[in-house]
């Protein structure tokens, strides 16, 4: 039986993909047979006239997960835009079923999942009404939300996961991104948040030098998770799948 996770943001550009590939770098690193799996993204880029998903090869680079992008990325979009309008704009209909038969094909080949969602719980995926967070449910996954550490972040993580319960899906941690040492502020949100959802802060990632997902560059990352966020752990929120 797997065990999974999946990582939701609080927003759009969060940093769900960098926690993502430190989550997966930690596991693959450390012998665990661990997959990545993105069911929908937007924004893809085009290389030799193919559309490569940025945030998956970034997190097949970082981890050494060998795997083909159709298994693990259903569905690639070019457009930068919320999933069921770049499906509708690029005529690609997204059908849930097949992200279930990937997600099922996942599940017999690998011991632990790491899933990752396009933006918050709240996303569309189709322009029936079928969210992101529906799909959390139906795959019968808990979460892990990564949140900013900045100003704005005490309101959007505490609604995130007070809808999350709200709706029977379970939070297992926070991963605070972006820290700036020694900011009054952050301090101050990370203690807040800690309090008003009573959900751990499990891991807290500085501002990473030299990172970037569409440029395939890993910088510090690998470095500060291994300081940061202990293995076993992670694997101890992972609930089977």
């Amino acid at each position: 039986m797997a065990k999974g996770i999946f990582i939701v943001g609080t927003d759009t550009d969060v940093g769900k993909t960098v926690i993502t590939g430190g989550l997966m770098y930690l596991l693959r690193s450390g012998g665990y047979n661990a997959c990545y799996f993105k069911p929908v993204l937007s924004g893809a880029m085009v290389e030799k006239e193919q559309l490569v998903p940025g945030d998956t090869r970034f997190i097949k680079g970082i981890s050494g997960l060998e795997e083909e992008y159709r298994h693990i990325t259903p569905y690639s979009f070019k457009t930068p835009v919320s999933p069921h309008l770049a499906s509708r704009i690029e005529k690609k209909p997204i059908d849930i079923n097949v992200i279930k038969e990937k997600f099922k094909y996942i599940k017999n080949k690998y011991k632990y999942i790491i899933a990752e969602g396009s933006g918050g719980l709240c996303v569309p995926l189709n322009d029936e009404g079928y969210m992101l967070y529906h799909l959390v449910q139906e795959l019968g996954m808990t979460v892990i939300v990564v949140a900013r550490a900045g100003l704005g972040t005490i309101n959007h993580t505490v609604l995130t996961v007070r809808y999350a319960q709200s709706i029977g899906i379970e939070v297992k941690g926070i991963i605070i991104n972006g820290y700036t040492q020694s900011s009054l502020c952050a301090d101050d949100n990370i203690e807040t948040v800690k309090k008003l959802t009573k959900v751990p802060i499990i891991g807290v990632i500085p501002r990473l030098d030299g990172v970037d997902v569409e440029k395939l560059q890993f910088g510090n990352l690998k470095e500060e998770f291994e300081k940061r966020i202990k293995t076993q752990d992670l694997i101890e929120l992972m609930d089977e799948i």
